[in-house]
């Protein structure tokens, strides 16, 4: 079955849950779980505005569970150049934990399925059940708990190379519909979540994603995330022009990107021509 199925075919599981996300809204607002058509149709029909476009999703039936939260992975990607495209990817992602334990028994209980911090602080378990430090996770804590749940460092050797592909591939689809602007950026919140055979699945990507020190775990990397972005978009740059101007024969871009200090952002992916 999973020969004929195709790739996806392990998380779709037996239930046929979806989630439905509204267009052009964040921190989990109108995001509702179903199982049935009908239900589908009676709230994107009834319950919610005529003009508001919709995202459905299939919904991952066997996720990796830990002390049986599901959970998410926030990671940072910052685009310098979309052509060619550029991309620079976070070395220190985070975790988000759900507040309540995983069930497919619930759908309507969002506390249990939606790792937003903004969703889940509301739940009246937060603060009794809460993981971590404001139900979140360093990534060196996610890698140990990997390491000692697996006894090796492969699952998360695994997790980490799948979203740097996943990041490439993405963008890579998405490049040809986005307006390039030279001296621009922009940066990226991608969510991947990981089932129980350590395959990573991306979510969805965010424009614009929050930077707020809403736990001690984002206060920590968000500073850090900003002061090293500067580093890319103001320094580098800055540096690119005087390397051009005082060196002759111009070294090598991949050289500049190899000695510069860019804090924790790394360039993963340079394309080295321009698309038409």
């Amino acid at each position: 079955l999973v020969e004929h199925g195709g790739p996806q075919y392990p998380m779709d599981g037996s239930r046929n849950v979806w989630v439905l996300k509204p267009a052009g809204k964040s921190r989990g607002r109108g995001i509702r779980i179903f199982n049935k058509l009908d239900l589908i149709m009676h709230y994107i029909g009834e319950e919610t505005p005529e003009d508001q476009f919709w995202v459905a999703q299939k919904y991952m039936e066997n996720p990796l569970l830990i002390h049986n939260r599901k959970f998410d992975i926030r990671q940072w990607v910052l685009v310098t150049n979309w052509n060619p495209l550029t991309v620079w990817f976070y070395a220190e992602c985070y975790i988000r934990f759900c507040a309540e334990d995983f069930t497919l028994s619930d759908l309507d209980n969002n506390f249990q399925h939606l790792s937003n911090n903004s969703i889940a602080k509301y739940s009246e378990q937060f603060q009794d059940m809460m993981i971590g430090e404001g139900n979140m996770w360093s990534m060196a804590t996610f890698q140990q708990y990997l390491q000692q749940g697996t006894g090796s460092t492969s699952a998360w050797e695994r997790v980490a190379r799948e979203m740097r592909e996943h990041t490439v591939h993405t963008l890579s689809a998405a490049q040809g519909e986005v307006m390039n602007r030279q001296g621009s950026c922009e940066l990226f919140g991608f969510d991947y979540c990981v089932d129980d055979d350590f395959k990573v699945w991306l979510i969805e990507v965010n424009c614009s994603p929050s930077l707020e020190h809403s736990t001690p775990v984002t206060s920590r990397l968000v500073a850090a995330v900003m002061e090293d972005t500067a580093k890319v978009i103001i320094d580098l740059p800055l540096e690119r022009l005087r390397r051009k101007k005082e060196t002759n024969p111009p070294q090598p871009e991949s050289l500049l990107l190899e000695e510069f200090d860019t804090g924790m952002w790394e360039c993963i992916y340079r394309n080295t021509v321009t698309v038409p």
